[in-house]
């Protein structure tokens, strides 16, 4: 579920897991104590000096959905999509559902510096 205007809109599951990677990707890692890997801020923040933090972040989204009980999709890979001293880092998600290899969906998150 996610809010349209006023009202509540039903999304569907790979939707909904790639809208809660974009919150993880909003939020300080550490900052849930229900979740400890959650959030992956701080690991996308210190990219610019630390190119492993992508890495270091899929496998934070990846623990993540794991410890939430979320196993029907995992992050497949993501890629930054912006370029270097752009006012926003856009990054490309593709998660990949466990059932079926070939069932991908991938979206785009922009995060304002």
């Amino acid at each position: 579920m996610r809010l349209q205007g006023s009202f509540l809109k039903r999304t569907d599951e790979p939707e909904a897991v790639l809208r809660f990677i974009e919150m993880m990707a909003r939020t300080p890692g550490g900052s849930w104590p229900g979740c400890r890997p959650f959030g992956i801020r701080n690991l996308l923040e210190s990219m610019k000096v630390r190119p492993e933090g992508l890495k270091q972040a899929e496998q934070a989204i990846n623990d993540a959905l794991k410890d939430l009980g979320i196993t029907h999709y995992r992050l497949e890979s993501m890629r930054r999509e912006s370029a270097p001293g752009a006012d926003a880092d856009v990054y490309s998600l593709t998660i990949v559902s466990s059932a079926d290899p070939d069932r991908k969906f991938t979206t785009t998150v922009a995060r304002q510096e």
